[in-house]
């Protein structure tokens, strides 16, 4: 039986401790000290037997057949920010668009659990062509208009959410990206590419990846 991560489980090394985002369970937590180093070895393909037996009765690894790896999906460093640039004025309909996808966003993670939600972004979009610059523009713009009525402290998530699903409605593929970062802080965004559309640059490079959908 070849033990691997438990699915729903992804990972960031922050010097001697590893942070861990649990999907299914909605939570982040992390190891220190020998638990880590456990884990490290794991990760390394290294471990002992007394290492899998520590990391097993603790539900971090299972004989699930899929690798352990850091992202849900790859993506690419962030280099830029439309938030950052020269935008165009965010049109009526894009932003009540806006205001209306997420209010709905936060709606559904008052109704549904985070695991559900990202299941359904994750099968609801497939085969989403490469983005259009104007319509992502476009949409970034609305969304900074829609903060002046919708307050947007602690909504990253919702945020987030509301530009995939605005996106894929105008054919654009993105990715949502949740970032850790110590001591202990959570974010997301939404990037396409190297460019960032819902945050300014510096905010989102104060954090490092741990999950993308």
């Amino acid at each position: 039986m070849t033990l691997m991560l438990r699915p729903g489980l992804y990972f960031r090394q922050f010097e001697n401790i590893i942070l861990f985002f649990d999907l299914p369970r909605d939570r982040y937590f992390m190891l220190s000290g020998s638990q880590a180093q456990s884990f490290e070895r794991f990760a390394a393909g290294k471990a002992s037997a007394r290492d899998f037996e520590q990391l097993q009765s603790e539900g971090l690894i299972s004989s699930a057949s899929r690798p352990a790896s850091p992202l849900g999906q790859q993506i690419r460093p962030a280099t830029r920010s439309l938030v950052d640039g020269p935008l165009p004025q965010g049109t009526v309909g894009a932003t009540v668009a806006s205001l209306t996808a997420q209010i709905r966003a936060r709606l559904d993670l008052r109704r549904h659990d985070l695991a559900h939600l990202i299941g359904r972004l994750h099968s609801d979009f497939p085969g989403a062509a490469s983005a259009d610059p104007e319509i992502c523009a476009g949409h970034t713009a609305a969304l900074l208009r829609a903060a002046r009525y919708l307050p947007a402290a602690d909504q990253c998530l919702a945020r987030g959410i509301a530009m995939k699903r605005l996106l894929f409605a105008h054919g654009c593929a993105s990715i949502l990206v949740f970032g850790v970062t110590m001591p202990f802080a959570a974010h997301c965004w939404v990037q396409v590419g190297d460019t960032v559309l819902t945050d300014p640059l510096d905010i989102v490079l104060h954090y490092q990846p741990i999950f993308a959908i």
